[in-house]
């Protein structure tokens, strides 16, 4: 008798760096809702500066209207996104490639 089929294991590796972590925190997000993955999170200026923070523009396709250091909202939902770690660093110019010049 054949053995079972088994899916295959999510992928164990480590992420190559804390933006690879946050991309695929970002797509296990995505597509536990429906939504294609993302595959390099967008551009943004920082929430400081009035400009919408890189994961509402990366939640922006889930109805996602404000992204807080904890939890996303949109009309009618809340989740909790884990990312808040990121969020801090970004506000505070961690991660000068994802800025967009005004």
């Amino acid at each position: 008798m054949a053995a079972p089929v088994r899916d295959a294991p999510d992928v164990t590796a480590p992420p190559s760096s804390l933006l690879d972590d946050v991309l695929r925190r970002v797509n296990r997000i995505r597509t536990a809702h429906g939504v294609d993955p993302i595959y390099a999170l967008p551009p943004s200026c920082t929430a400081w500066e009035g400009g919408a923070c890189v994961l509402e523009r990366a939640f922006e396709d889930l109805g996602v209207l404000i992204v807080d250091y904890r939890q996303a909202h949109g009309r009618g939902f809340s989740f909790d996104h884990g990312l808040g770690d990121f969020v801090r660093d970004f506000d505070a110019r961690r991660f000068p490639t994802l800025l967009v010049a005004k």
